[in-house]
């Protein structure tokens, strides 16, 4: 079964009364404290508005320490000193007092925080506006059910995740300052963020704005992104977990939490989460990774757009809701006046398959940032100039019919003795001009040269032949007309021609104007492409390396992505980082299935191959320098190098590494 739950967050207020609590079994002779209904100072009519709000219930009294009895706590009526045993009462419940009736509130000290105001609960426990006694502010305090952290294990995990979350330094994150137990529970102390969430949001305008819900979309990305390079994954986005420091700044908040909650159900054989928003994937009991989130952020958006969730389901079993979620989703099917670019993003989030989902929370965001370029640019009309007033009498309509009577004269003057000398004033340039015209009209760009050009330059390329190379793809990225995305191509071939001719600055340039220039188009079948371009040049940009695993997870060496490795393989080689350039190299040796209209990049196979080659020399030496024991071993290792040395073709930076292992083996006793 799922466990299905309401939510949590320090942003969502309770509408429903508190549950009952059963009385206390009088144990010993303390009497009981009888619980108050929440209804019980509410009154059933709205108040006028000069009435004055319920006074709220007194605090009970803590009783010190030594007057404490084992595995009971105890408090005291402020107004009779009764004693009453509050061990099993929810924190800041209410309840009277046996003695004289005085309507109070229970537990509301833990450790340093002194609880002020219930502000929300749901499935893992309860939030309160709270102040932290020790440095005077007001915190939200989440205190989290007794079963939530039921043993040693759990507690332990729950400090581990509440460790790393606090770690988060981020805008759109909720700030974690501390946590603790008291009382047998579990809390956490964190920001207070205090204008609503999500969740209340969509309560009150059914469906949000667009322009609104990219801004969130992309904050929360951020967000998440920023917890994923911490080893975070949320688990648990939803609408109610997305709060409001202020109308334009989103946070995310329970990172981690969710974890525990997790665990403990699959362990009753059933699954934790929201339903409208839980991943197939969790559904089929599979690991969750950061795409599941992405599924969940999905789904949250949607909701936002559409007035409704992905999929209304009437039971929360997961039968029921493995065969809704096969399904395909569409949002512009429920919310047709969602731009086309959006519907695309928020589509291709909620993918079955999460191999067909957002590989990175960057590319993510750059969809949804471009998405929502494209909407302000369709929104904000630019503004017409004011029309002059100008206050007209017969004076100034005689002076104008004057004035233009004399001026249509002067024109037909002018034009008459232009007829009668144009052969001596122009002469043969009328023939020019004729010329000229049907030039330009001819001079539209030949898409078909263009390519044949592309082409040109990677033969350059595979000679080794990289500034003559670099300007052959220039002039193509240069010229003018030239469509997309043969432009962008054009580019990055010219920023890998600089990184192979070691020219990193000038490489990172190129990549940077790609980079910055974003997406080349919105369409659905191309965007793809367009994110590639974009999301490949500003990794290419970077001075740092990149992570070869990291890399061949998610470019293809199957389609036009293969290109990508072949720079990231480049990049990394010219930065003197061959562990990772050579793997990469060789992925792209191999690469199959690309499209006939791609084959120029598989043409590169050429290029990639004395990169191989030295790459293999370079690591079987490093492998047999880590073995090296006498001076023996380093003077048999010393004559390989040297024959690698007057081998290898691929640049300086590997000559350098040859040389240092050539120092440290002389070191280790080998003689020139």
């Amino acid at each position: 079964m799922l466990s299905e739950k309401s939510g949590e967050s320090q942003g969502e207020q309770v509408d429903n009364p508190q549950e009952e609590v059963e009385n206390l079994a009088g144990e010993g002779t303390l009497p009981e404290a009888e619980i108050a209904p929440e209804s019980a100072d509410a009154p059933e009519e709205e108040p006028a508005a000069e009435a004055e709000a319920p006074a709220e219930p007194p605090i009970l009294e803590t009783v010190p320490v030594e007057e404490q009895v084992p595995g009971q706590l105890l408090e005291a009526c402020p107004s009779c000193g009764t004693l009453m045993d509050v061990t099993t009462q929810e924190p800041f419940a209410k309840i009277y007092c046996p003695s004289c009736g005085q309507n109070l509130r229970a537990r509301r000290q833990f450790n340093n925080f002194q609880l002020i105001e219930h502000i929300g609960e749901g499935g893992m426990g309860a939030v309160f506006r709270s102040l932290d006694c020790n440095l005077h502010r007001q915190v939200a305090l989440k205190i989290l059910k007794k079963e939530c952290a039921a043993n040693a294990e759990e507690q332990a995990k729950l400090e581990q995740e509440a460790r790393i979350t606090a770690s988060i330094n981020h805008p759109h994150v909720v700030k974690i300052f501390s946590f603790g137990q008291d009382h047998g529970q579990f809390y956490l102390a964190m920001e207070l963020v205090e204008k609503g969430s999500l969740d209340q949001l969509m309560t009150l305008q059914h469906r949000v704005p667009e322009l609104q819900v990219l801004n969130v979309g992309i904050q929360i990305a951020e967000g998440l992104e920023a917890g994923l390079e911490k080893g975070l994954i949320h688990r648990d986005i939803k609408p109610g977990n997305i709060l409001f420091s202020d109308p334009h700044t989103a946070k995310l908040v329970d990172f981690g939490l969710a974890v525990v909650m997790d665990e403990a159900a699959s362990v009753r054989g059933e699954i934790w989460g929201t339903p409208y928003y839980i991943a197939p994937e969790k559904l089929d009991n599979q690991p969750e990774d950061f795409r599941s989130d992405i599924y969940s952020l999905g789904g949250t958006l949607f909701h936002a757009l559409a007035g409704r969730p992905p999929y209304e389901a009437e039971t929360a079993s997961m039968v029921a809701l493995k065969q809704l979620k096969s399904q395909p989703v569409s949002l512009q099917s429920f919310a047709p006046d969602v731009s086309s670019e959006t519907a695309y993003v928020i589509n291709r989030m909620l993918a079955k398959d999460r191999e067909d989902r957002y590989p990175s929370y960057r590319e993510l965001i750059d969809h949804l940032s471009y998405a929502r370029h494209k909407l302000l640019e369709r929104t904000q009309k630019p503004q017409q100039p004011k029309a002059r007033v100008v206050m007209e009498t017969q004076e100034t309509r005689n002076l104008s019919a004057y004035l233009s009577l004399g001026l249509i004269a002067t024109i037909i003057i002018v034009g008459v003795l232009l007829w009668v000398f144009r052969d001596k004033l122009f002469g043969d340039r009328l023939a020019d001009v004729g010329a000229s015209s049907s030039q330009t009209a001819g001079s539209k760009f030949d898409e078909a040269e263009g390519w044949k050009s592309l082409r040109e330059g990677v033969k350059l390329m595979n000679n080794r032949q990289f500034t003559e190379a670099g300007e052959e793809f220039q002039r193509l990225a240069e010229a003018s007309g030239i469509p997309q995305p043969l432009k962008n191509w054009a580019l990055m071939n010219q920023g890998l021609a600089l990184m192979a001719g070691d020219e990193a600055e000038a490489a990172a340039a190129v990549f940077n104007k790609i980079a910055k220039a974003g997406p080349f188009s919105s369409e659905s079948e191309q965007a793809p492409l367009a994110s590639f371009f974009v999301e490949a040049a500003r990794t290419l940009a970077s001075p740092k390396s990149t992570i070869a695993s990291e890399i061949d997870r998610v470019y293809s060496n199957q389609n036009y992505e293969a290109f990508g490795l072949l720079c990231f393989a480049m990049h990394d080689w010219v930065l003197g980082q061959f562990d990772d350039g050579g793997p990469l190299f060789r992925t792209f040796s191999r690469s199959t299935g690309v499209a006939p209209r791609y084959d120029w990049i598989t043409d590169y196979k050429k290029l990639a191959e004395p990169y191989v080659k030295d790459y293999a020399l370079l690591s079987s030496i490093q492998t047999s320098l880590e073995k090296v024991k006498t001076a023996s071993d380093a003077q048999k290792l010393l004559s390989q190098v040297k024959d690698a040395q007057s081998s290898i073709t691929t640049g300086n930076k590997i000559a350098e590494r040859l040389q240092e292992i050539e120092s440290e083996l002389k070191v280790k006793g080998a003689k020139p």
